[in-house]
């Protein structure tokens, strides 16, 4: 159990939503205050990427960090522009977050996979999980995939996990959610972290207009998962 606990954590507190919460408590954790960044909201301008970066250089990718807000899923471009190595991209969510930008000098919630997908030249594979088939793919790119089909190609993986991904009752987000439930998930996270090496995890989807102890539970026991197959 001390091995489990001894994960890294890392909270990137936007909103302040994680001060209500208590699942890391037990875990080797840093908080980084992200509250005074403007203009890091849904997009993310340039001031705004340097100062994010330049705030997590010290810690280590190979780590479960929180992100806060589905509109701050964006960041997982940052932590997987420090992969210097050939991986895949697993991500969990509704969206695709797949659209082209509406400001070319931003770094969007929304487009941030497809930004990766054209800038990250070690990016081979991206899995999908659980979105929307209101959110068709791109069925001529060779390097995606949607979940179960599975890359024959064994890279090292980085999961980044969108708890809008959830069913309304299993928790409360603020953008449109899926269907899926906590069981469903934490089988196909073990799936994946039985067949590929993990290089990092991220996870988004907290709400910060919406009280809900929910949310506490459910990254509690992601953490867990996550951490036990780490």
């Amino acid at each position: 159990m001390s091995e489990i606990m001894n994960i890294p954590v890392i909270i990137m507190d936007f909103t302040r939503v994680y001060r209500n919460q208590s699942f890391y408590l037990g875990y080797d954790h840093i908080i980084i205050d992200c509250s005074d960044i403007p203009g890091s909201d849904c997009y993310c301008n340039q001031d705004a990427a340097k100062t994010i970066q330049a705030r997590i250089a010290a810690h280590p990718l190979r780590a479960v960090h929180f992100l806060d807000t589905g509109n701050h899923h964006y960041i997982t471009k940052f932590w997987t522009d420090r992969i210097d190595r050939d991986f895949m991209l697993v991500v969990a969510d509704h969206h695709h977050d797949m659209q082209p930008p509406m400001f070319e000098d931003h770094l969007s919630c929304g487009g941030w996979v497809k930004t990766v997908l054209e800038t990250n030249p070690f990016l081979k594979q991206v899995l999908f999980i659980g979105v929307s088939g209101e959110y068709p793919l791109d069925g001529n790119d060779v390097r995606i995939f949607r979940y179960p089909a599975m890359p024959v190609m064994s890279l090292p993986a980085y999961i980044s996990i969108d708890k809008d991904v959830f069913h309304r009752r299993v928790v409360t987000t603020n953008w449109d959610q899926g269907d899926m439930s906590c069981s469903q998930v934490h089988t196909i996270l073990k799936d994946i972290m039985c067949n590929y090496p993990v290089l990092g995890v991220d996870i988004c989807g907290e709400c910060s207009t919406f009280m809900d102890n929910r949310s506490d539970l459910v990254n509690g026991r992601l953490l867990s998962c996550i951490a036990a197959g780490f």
